[in-house]
């Protein structure tokens, strides 16, 4: 079992009395065919989790991508992909680049990707 946290520190903004929906993001693990629920985020310093479970989903790179709202539907920002396994918990860090970076993990290896 694998929690991936994903957190943010960009900044959401208000336009005439309405607050603007920062990002989603999405974690992709083909290996096992799971396709995260989107993760909506609105505000800064929000943490998501998402849980995957599964036998061997390492053998297939993960992807965890960013959308970004833009003319009233998402549209692709950023990804990043590697490889994950063992038994824990890693965090994914977006800042105002839409990047998702790789922070910290606690009993998981990371490889053959993006792991700094």
């Amino acid at each position: 079992m694998i929690s991936v946290k994903v957190t943010t520190n960009r900044e959401s903004s208000d336009v005439a009395g309405f607050e603007v929906i920062s990002f989603k993001a999405v974690v992709l693990v083909p290996a096992i065919k799971v396709r995260s629920l989107p993760m909506i985020f609105k505000k800064k310093e929000v943490m998501k989790k998402v849980r995957i479970e599964g036998e061997d989903c390492a053998s297939k790179h993960w992807m965890i991508r960013t959308f970004k709202w833009k003319h009233e539907q998402w549209k692709p920002a950023k990804n990043i992909s590697a490889k994950f396994q063992g038994w824990g918990w890693f965090r994914v860090s977006v800042g105002d680049d839409l990047v998702p970076h790789p922070a910290d993990r606690l009993g998981i290896m990371c490889s053959e990707g993006d792991c700094h």
